[in-house]
C-alpha cells in the first residue's frame, strides 16, 4: 500500500486526557472501552503485542453484531472485523493506528478506518481468554502507535496525550526508542526497542507492558500465588545461562513459567534509577532473532515488562520516538479525564 493511504497520525495536540483502566497486579493493564450498547469491556493493553482485536463472544451482542464485516489480510487471509467508531461509545477514546503491514482489504479497497480484527477462537487465544477471563478485547501496537502516554504505575493512571520534544533530550532519563521503519523512513510496525542495563551491561529489549508469565502449578507455589498468571519480563536463553553461571547467588525458579525457568535479577538500571528484583523469564534467542527482529528496529535480546515497570511513571512518545522514566509520578498540568 502506498504510504499516502496511512498518513501519520499525530495525536500530540491539546491537553493530557486521562483514560478509564484498571490495573491488574499493579503492573498490567486495561483500558475500560464504553460501546454503543452501553456495555463496558476491558482491553489488555499491550505495547509488544501484534493484533488489536475483539474477542468473539463481544461481537454477537445483539447491537453490535450487524456491524461485524469481512475482509482480507494480505490479499488472501479471510477476517472478520469491526470498525472502531461503529462499536464504540466515546468519540474521545484514542483510535488505533491504521498500520501499512496489517492490511484489510474489502473487495475493492483497503479499510482505512480504524477496526479491531475479530480472530478466531483457536487454541492460542482460548488458552489466553481463560488464564485472563477478564479480557473482552486486546489492543495490542497499532493502538499505541502515532501517540503519546504516559504509564503511571505507582499511582495506576493511564494518559494519552503526553507528548516529549527535544527539549527532553537532556534529560538523562529520557532515551531514544527504535522503531521499525521501511525505505521511505516510515514507522511500519510499533514495537518499540530500548536500553536496560544489568550488572553493567547494556542490553537491548522490546518494552512490553503485556509481558507475562503463564504460572504452571509449581509457579504458583514458588511464587506462593493461586494466580493464572503474573507479570514478567523475558531474556534470550543465552543471556540468561550466562547470568546463571556468573552470578550463582541469583535466584532460580524452575519450570515456574510452564515449562520456562524464570530469574531473579536483583537490580536494573534504566537512565539514572535503579530498581529490583526483576523477575526475567527464559526465552529461546531465536525468538528474538529470527521473529521479533521482523517487527522491530534491531535484534534485541528480551522485552520489559510489569515486573520492571511497575515501579515507574513512564511516558513514551511514538511521535518523537523518545522514551521517560520518572520515579516521581505526578502530573499538573491542566487535564481532561475520559468518563
Amino acid at each position: 500500500m502506498e504510504a499516502t493511504h496511512f498518513a501519520e497520525i499525530s495525536e500530540n495536540q491539546g491537553i493530557p486526557k486521562k483514560l478509564p483502566s484498571v490495573f491488574l497486579d499493579s503492573s498490567r493493564f486495561f483500558l475500560k472501552i464504553p460501546l454503543i450498547s452501553k456495555d463496558t469491556i476491558l482491553a489488555y493493553c499491550d505495547t509488544g503485542g501484534g493484533f488489536t482485536m475483539v474477542l468473539p463472544r463481544i461481537t454477537e451482542q445483539e447491537d453490535i453484531e450487524p456491524h461485524v464485516k469481512t475482509g482480507l489480510l494480505k490479499g488472501v487471509m479471510p477476517f472478520d472485523y469491526v470498525l472502531f467508531n461503529d462499536i464504540v461509545d466515546n468519540p474521545d477514546l484514542p483510535r488505533p493506528y491504521p498500520m501499512r503491514n496489517f492490511v484489510i482489504r474489502t473487495p475493492f479497497n483497503a479499510v482505512k478506518e480504524p477496526f479491531l480484527v475479530i480472530p478466531p477462537m483457536d487454541g492460542e487465544l482460548k488458552m489466553v481468554s481463560e488464564k485472563l477471563p477478564q479480557m473482552d478485547a486486546f489492543l495490542g501496537q497499532g493502538f499505541f502507535m502515532g501517540k503519546s502516554w504516559t504509564l503511571d504505575y505507582p499511582n495506576q493512571e493511564i494518559w494519552s496525550n503526553t507528548p516529549l520534544g527535544a527539549k527532553d533530550l537532556s534529560n538523562p532519563d529520557v532515551q531514544k526508542i527504535g522503531l521499525k521503519k521501511n525505505e521511505q523512513g516510515s514507522v511500519v510496525f510499533g514495537h518499540p526497542s530500548m536500553e536496560i542495563l544489568v550488572a553493567g551491561e547494556p542490553i537491548d529489549v522490546l518494552f512490553d507492558t503485556g509481558a507475562s508469565f503463564v504460572l504452571s502449578d509449581q509457579g504458583k507455589k514458588q511464587f506462593n500465588t493461586q494466580s493464572e498468571t503474573m507479570s514478567g519480563s523475558f531474556i534470550a536463553a543465552s543471556i540468561f545461562d550466562q547470568w546463571k553461571q556468573q552470578h550463582p547467588d541469583w535466584k532460580i525458579y524452575p519450570a515456574s513459567d510452564l515449562d520456562r525457568d524464570i530469574i531473579e535479577v536483583p537490580e536494573v538500571k534504566v537512565g539514572t534509577h535503579i530498581v529490583g528484583p526483576v523477575l526475567f523469564a527464559r526465552r529461546k534467542d531465536e525468538i528474538w532473532s529470527e521473529s521479533m527482529v521482523h517487527s522491530m528496529d534491531k535484534i534485541v535480546k528480551g522485552a520489559i515488562g510489569g515486573s520492571m515497570l511497575k515501579h515507574f511513571k513512564v511516558t513514551i512518545d511514538y511521535n518523537s520516538q523518545l522514551i521517560k522514566f520518572d520515579h516521581t509520578p505526578k502530573i499538573t498540568t491542566s487535564t481532561t479525564d475520559i468518563e
